[in-house]
């Protein structure tokens, strides 16, 4: 990676095809070599013999620099003077004159007629930038021969050359304006607005890496590349802005444009260094302190500074080919990606050659600088390299969305699996626990009484009325039992509805009418069998004891919404009433509606009606009994 600038021109060709066949370019013309102390003259040469012979030479013309110090830099050389004859117009065409590049001093255009000799351009103002710009003048109509009477007309170039002598001359073309205006702005096209627009493309996206940086601090590629952008832009601002007139201003930014590439180099190849399969610390150091060496022994106000632009482009060649073999060594079984950085850094060291030849003067004048393309291959290996990334990222990605997403279905088959066993545990579990509960309930309510009624009838103190009676209460709470495991979908209405259709016989046969009150009751969520069967012996209970004892006529069962929130269910006769007692001493049946009123996180309580009857009121909650209850589930109570 060396010297700055562009493309050959087969454009030029191209522009110059037939419709520009009257502008043929100039390949021969007459230099000025003067004799030894002549003194200079203000404008073209007299065709003396005393002062100095002209002589044919072939286009386009180098004279090669030697190197020198800058402090001849301002000493004179003598002006070089070449001159051609103008051409013929065509009829009142308008003539013009094009030049593709004049180097070594600003190009001075004179004009010699039979009327006299005039100066048609200056180009002093802009002769820092007459190094790429093509030179576009138009002709004054007095350049037609024709017109001038008893003579021709003669077109000069001078050009002042440089401390070292070094100058270059490319062919001229002169013809009708369109034509040759043709042919300017086609070199103007590629060697300033292509590069400058390139490089402006180039520092968007650089940027764009340094904000992508920005987030990923660890991927120093992208750093790298933005820094190099940046580089790069600075190296070529010399295309799109006017050069300083100043000598030590112009001669700062020379130094800032040249030693630019260096850094150019160094972070292109600290970018292509991060594909590499191993890390080259040491390169890198040195790579640095090359950097920073050139640019310091550069600057220009350093007494021993020589022609530094060839010497930096030169060393830049150096160190760009050693840099190259090493990465193209590295990439041999490295990545794709550094092997087509390999490939781009390669073409980019043969476009630095042919720009460090042109610089010396070694290749025609007319070739155009090629290294502001270079930029654009590395550009082009950033985008392959960053594309492979992402889709490796992005395969990678899909391979480790497809690793989990099979290892989810696979967990999700071990869960499938897992619940259906869960399953049938849980519902091994709840049988278990159903045949408990009917073993404990049946143990505990109809075997106590069978038990207890056994006895009584071995003794004989049973009648055979009571044994019916007995035998009765056996089946009614085994019924009991039966109903309450009924699907009931939570509803205290149906369970107490089932229990109505049970005892309804039995009140009936004691010359008792039972009359039903049931509000519109919402569901209960904790009324399941054990709950359903522990209410019903609570009802059980208090109806028992209005047959038994109340000698009632009437029995209202009633259920309602109460605050709490919260179900009533309320039994009341209109019998003898209840007899007062002691505390503690109401009977096992009372007691036991009061205790299984607490278990299910509600609460009971026995008073005396208004009309002189017994109120059983059972308050129920709507969202279940507190955790308390579920010792309801395991105690052994009798039966009623």
């Amino acid at each position: 990676m060396v010297a700055a600038c562009l493309a050959t021109p087969p454009l030029l060709a191209q522009a110059a095809a037939p419709e520009a066949a009257a502008s043929m370019p100039v390949t021969r013309m007459e230099r000025w070599a003067p004799r030894p102390g002549t003194e200079p003259s203000i404008g073209p040469p007299a065709d003396d013999a005393a002062q100095g012979t002209w002589h044919a030479v072939d286009l386009p013309q180098a004279v090669r620099r030697q190197p020198i110090t800058r402090a001849a830099v301002n000493l004179p050389l003598p002006t070089v003077w070449h001159r051609t004859p103008c051409p013929a117009p065509v009829a009142q065409e308008t003539l013009a004159l094009y030049l593709p590049r004049v180097n070594g001093g600003p190009l001075q255009v004179w004009m010699r007629t039979a009327q006299g000799t005039r100066q048609l351009l200056d180009n002093s103002p802009a002769w820092p930038s007459q190094w790429n710009q093509p030179i576009l003048l138009r002709l004054p109509g007095a350049a037609s021969p024709s017109s001038q009477p008893g003579g021709g007309c003669w077109l000069f170039l001078a050009l002042p050359p440089r401390a070292d002598g070094s100058y270059a001359l490319s062919r001229l073309w002169m013809g009708p304006e369109p034509e040759v205006q043709g042919l300017w702005s086609a070199r103007q096209r590629w060697v300033v607005t292509v590069p400058l627009a390139a490089s402006t493309t180039l520092l968007m996206l650089g940027l764009f890496s340094l904000a992508f940086w920005w987030r990923r601090r660890q991927d120093t590629a992208y750093l790298y590349f933005g820094l190099a952008s940046l580089a790069w832009w600075l190296r070529n601002l010399h295309y799109g802005i006017e050069l300083p007139q100043n000598l030590d201003a112009l001669r700062w930014f020379w130094w800032a444009t040249d030693a630019s590439m260096t850094w150019v180099m160094l972070l292109v190849y600290l970018f292509s260094l991060r594909f590499a399969t191993r890390r080259f610390p040491w390169v890198e150091r040195l790579l640095l302190g090359f950097a920073l060496l050139v640019s310091a022994l550069s600057m220009p106000f350093l007494p021993w500074a020589l022609d530094t632009p060839l010497l930096l482009h030169a060393a830049n060649t150096l160190v760009a080919m050693g840099v190259t073999l090493l990465i193209a060594g590295s990439a041999w079984r490295g990545s794709r990606e550094l092997r087509v950085l390999t490939v781009a850094l390669c073409i980019c060291l043969g476009l630095g050659v042919h720009d460090l030849a042109l610089l010396q003067l070694r290749i025609s004048p007319e070739s155009l600088y090629l290294m502001p393309y270079a930029m654009v291959l590395v550009l082009g290996a950033f985008l392959y390299a960053v594309n492979r990334r992402y889709i490796d990222a992005l395969e990678h990605a899909e391979g480790a969305a497809q690793v989990l997403q099979d290892r989810l279905a696979e967990q999700q088959r071990a869960l499938q699996g897992n619940f259906v066993l869960l399953a049938e545990v849980e519902n091994e579990r709840v049988r278990l626990m159903e045949r408990q509960r009917l073993t404990r309930d049946m143990h505990d309510g109809l075997g106590a009484m069978l038990v207890s009624s056994l006895g009584q009838i071995e003794q004989g103190r049973l009648s055979q009325p009571e044994v019916a009676q007995v035998l009765r209460d056996c089946l009614e709470d085994l019924r009991l039992t039966i109903d309450s495991m009924e699907p009931i979908d939570q509803d205290l209405t149906t369970l107490l509805a089932t229990l109505r259709q049970r005892v309804g016989h039995r009140l009936a046969q004691g010359g008792i009418t039972l009359h039903w009150h049931m509000d519109d009751l919402p569901p209960l969520p904790w009324l399941d069998a054990p709950a359903a069967l522990h209410v019903l012996r609570i009802v059980q209970e208090a109806l028992a004891n209005v047959v038994k004892h109340s000698g009632a006529g009437n029995v209202t069962l009633s259920a309602r919404l109460d605050a709490g929130p919260g179900v009533c269910v309320q039994i009341e006769d209109d019998g003898r009433g209840l007899q007062a007692r002691p505390h503690g001493h109401q009977g096992r049946g009372l007691g036991h509606i009061e205790e299984r009123a607490r278990q299910l996180g509600g609460h009971a309580r026995i008073v005396l009606g208004a009309g002189g009857g017994t109120v059983v009121q059972l308050w129920l909650p709507l969202q279940g009994p507190p955790p308390v209850a579920e010792g309801f589930r395991h105690s052994r109570w009798p039966a009623p």
